[in-house]
């Protein structure tokens, strides 16, 4: 109550200035007429508040209708009001309506490249998504002409604040501009690209060339998350606070919504509701990224930065809608909001934490480091939605392998203890044609369609890396593939072995019959892909299993008997007994070869080695290895990078999917 008295002795009731939305020195004032009272739950109805606020225009902002914006008619009407109302006890707080601006400054120069885009790496992260057509942003600005070429369509029925009527059309074209960089429709040979260009927008308006009301912001903000917003733009502010705005966007964060706020222009000047802890905010930086645009807050909490200076975007004025430059971080805020679209996209249960973390541990710092307002440093969008993606895999990784990880079980790697690559590589029925991949020594995770729901098993599959080993054909889609030669890397053993049989010994092995039902297996091969028999290997008892239609080829009863096997799990956040393979083949696909007996060089030691290919992993068993590890996954991963790539790295990538997602919890 002390700041409210203040207020009105130092005649904080004054009619604040007008300012067009391009002004970059106008960043605050209070309304003369217009005041938030927070009133307490259930009193609404009592007499004497109602006498109160008799004669008075009142509306409520909130949800449950405990927060009202007042009109009064005047600055002495409001004074003589005002004071009352804090005698009552039904009264929790009160405070002015504070006006806050469109954070840009005006440029009217025309570029023909849409740099912020290359800038922040954004084609990085269209290789994975574009972002999902449910998936709403809503723009919380002058409104937005709905009928630019490059925003028809996508553009959701939204609300005019000003006129209390569903036409909110864009009087001022700033919010049009900040439509355009979230969202412009991309692959239609006109215009740009937005950030997330397949998402759609939800446009609020709430101000036009003198700015908004805090009272009129926050009750967008509950209207936008009723309506399904994944994402608030923000790309306004003040220097002044509004606890009204800030428990709005309180409520958007316990709802997981992420507002994204723009740090504001001036650069010896705090912006709200960007300093907001619970807002994404984005400080501005120059075309290249290289360094801090000049007019950026240095004082504004800034969370990152994105290009805000000659940002090529959409525009809509008095003559029309067309493409144009503009600058301020109004423009690098939308930026960061399409960048997590796209994270969201792929990773719809990311809360604003984690959202912030990948945006923030993503970004390149800018030099010299530590500097005030960069924040982490420049957007890097196509890492930030690479990374909002491990997750998933991790996931996957840690039903079968984190066990063994923490020691609470001894058996053999499922994938392999970290993932040494992350990368994307091409495949034709990818949306995207690009899909994410992750090499671990064991096999490849992949995740083709990223936007798909994640509730089933084969969301993260793992590639048919034996047969393509096998055969030399580079798979790039399901039924495209790319000539090579087959894999001349040892199967089993070490990686130097000379004994035993390579991929390519088993060239020939395919389509050889499959043994008769519980034979003893006592067959062989060698490195040249000859096929023999030991009757000495009859003596381990490993007879020909149960016969896989789909390839025509039997499995070895000690690789059976592991597919069918029990074991510890990590699920749901706890440890368990379960099916280590469910189906049983997930993890293997099906048999491709029959099994074999060879020799191979085993930690130095030549031994007998059973080996059986199936279309995504080999098995081996080595009778004389410790149990547990008699039967073990070979090092497929580690086999198709060394032939497709090269020498693969021996130790964790930095997108490791596990260490990744420790980071976010």
């Amino acid at each position: 109550m002390t700041l409210l008295l203040a207020l009105l002795l130092f005649g904080s009731l004054l009619p604040a200035p007008r300012a067009s939305a391009g002004d970059p020195g106008t960043g605050t004032g209070t309304m003369a007429t217009g005041w938030i009272v927070w009133v307490e739950p259930g009193t609404l109805g009592d007499p004497g508040l109602q006498q109160a606020l008799a004669g008075l225009q009142a509306r409520s902002i909130a949800p449950g209708g405990d927060q009202l914006v007042i009109e009064f008619h005047d600055a002495r009407q409001a004074a003589d009001r005002v004071a009352r109302l804090l005698a009552r006890a039904g009264i929790r707080y009160l405070e002015p309506e504070v006006r806050y601006f469109f954070q840009y400054e005006p440029n009217d120069e025309l570029f023909a490249q849409q740099s912020w885009a290359a800038t922040t790496r954004l084609p990085e992260a269209w290789d994975l998504t574009t972002g999902r057509d449910d998936l709403v942003v809503a723009v919380i600005d002058s409104g937005i002409y709905a009928d630019h070429p490059d925003l028809a369509g996508k553009v959701l029925p939204g609300y005019d604040y000003l006129r209390r009527d569903p036409d909110p059309d864009d009087e001022v074209g700033h919010g049009t501009a900040v439509a355009g960089i979230i969202a412009a429709h991309a692959d239609d040979a006109q215009g740009i690209a937005g950030a997330a260009g397949s998402v759609k927008l939800l446009p609020l308006k709430v101000g036009d060339a003198s700015g908004a009301s805090s009272a009129t912001i926050a009750e967008a903000i509950y209207a936008a998350i009723e309506q399904g917003a994944d994402v608030i733009n923000l790309s306004l502010g003040a220097d002044t606070p509004s606890a009204t705005l800030e428990r709005a966007i309180d409520y958007a964060y316990e709802q997981r919504v992420v507002v994204v706020a723009a740090a504001g222009n001036k650069p010896d000047a705090v912006t709200f509701p960007a300093s907001y802890a619970r807002t994404i905010s984005v400080g501005g930086a120059v075309a290249d990224g290289t360094a801090l645009a000049e007019f950026s807050s240095r004082i504004t909490r800034v969370d990152l930065v994105a290009p805000a200076v000659n940002n090529l975007t959409t525009t809509w004025s008095d003559a029309g809608p067309g493409w144009g430059t503009v600058s301020g971080t109004s423009f690098s805020a939308p930026i960061v909001s399409g960048t997590v679209a796209l994270m969201r996209s792929v990773q719809p249960e990311l809360t604003v934490e984690q959202t912030r973390s990948l945006l923030t541990r993503t970004a390149q710092p800018l030099q010299p480091a530590g500097q005030p307002g960069t924040g982490a440093g420049l957007l890097d969008a196509g890492a930030a939605v690479r990374q909002a993606l491990l997750p998933s895999l991790a996931r996957t990784w840690q039903v079968a392998d984190r066990p063994v990880s923490e020691g609470v079980v001894q058996r053999t790697w499922l994938w392999g203890p970290y993932a040494f690559a992350v990368r994307t590589e091409p495949y034709n029925e990818s949306p995207q044609g690009t899909r994410l991949v992750a090499y671990y020594d064991k096999a490849r995770m992949e995740v083709t369609e990223p936007e798909a729901p994640q509730d089933t098993p084969w969301y993260v599959t793992n590639g048919l890396l034996v047969r393509e080993l096998i055969t030399g054909q580079v798979q790039v889609g399901d039924t495209t593939f790319l000539p090579a030669s087959p894999a001349q890397i040892p199967v089993a053993g070490d990686p130097n072995d000379t004994l035993g049989p390579t991929y390519a010994s088993f060239a020939r092995l395919l389509v050889v019959p499959p043994l008769e039902a519980e034979a003893v297996i006592d067959q062989t091969i060698d490195r040249g892909g000859q096929v023999g028999a030991d009757e000495r290997l009859a003596g381990y008892g490993v007879l020909a299993g149960p016969l896989i239609p789909e390839t025509n080829h039997r499995v070895a009863s000690v690789f059976w008997e592991y597919l069918n096997s029990q074991g510890v799990l990590y699920q749901g956040g706890e440890y368990l007994t379960g099916a280590l393979f469910d189906p049983a083949f997930y993890a293997t696909g099906f048999p491709i070869t029959e099994a074999y007996w060879t020799r191979a060089t085993v930690a130095g030691v030549v031994r007998d080695v059973l080996v059986q290919c199936f279309e995504r992993r080999c098995l081996t068993y080595t009778p004389d290895n410790p149990e547990g590890w008699q039967v073990e996954m070979g090092n497929v991963g580690q086999h198709y990078y060394r032939w497709r790539y090269g020498e693969p790295p021996y130790e964790p990538s930095p997108e490791d999917p596990m260490a990744v997602t420790l980071r976010l919890s």
